[in-house]
């Protein structure tokens, strides 16, 4: 796939991010799997002919990965990551437990 389409795509993706108001949360589109990794990150990469969508947990290893042949399933399952990140994280303080990481999200 030629870089061009991809920066469309990652600027689609950050569009809809940034409308969501999340643009607090860790994650990284297409970066490549090795680099810009941190804990408790939501990625998404093309790898060959599909794209993975993850989060990494402690030590930047990986949770859960999807593979999907369709930009936009790829496109719903991140933003529905980055979703439950936030809900989960919003549990975790309500009920007194430390959050992954510090994100003024979780205060909202």
């Amino acid at each position: 796939m030629n870089r061009d389409l991809m920066e469309e795509y990652k600027k689609i993706l950050e569009d809809d991010i940034q409308i969501l108001d999340y643009e607090d949360l860790r994650y990284s589109i297409f970066e490549g799997p090795e680099n810009n990794r941190q804990e408790y990150q939501i990625r998404i990469e093309k790898i060959g002919d599909t794209y993975e969508v993850y989060m990494t947990a402690d030590r930047a290893g990986v949770m859960g990965k999807y593979e999907f042949k369709d930009i936009y399933d790829a496109f719903h399952q991140f933003l529905s990551i980055m979703q439950d990140t936030i809900l989960s994280n919003r549990k975790r303080v309500r009920d007194g437990d430390p959050p992954e990481y510090s994100c003024q999200l979780w205060d909202k």
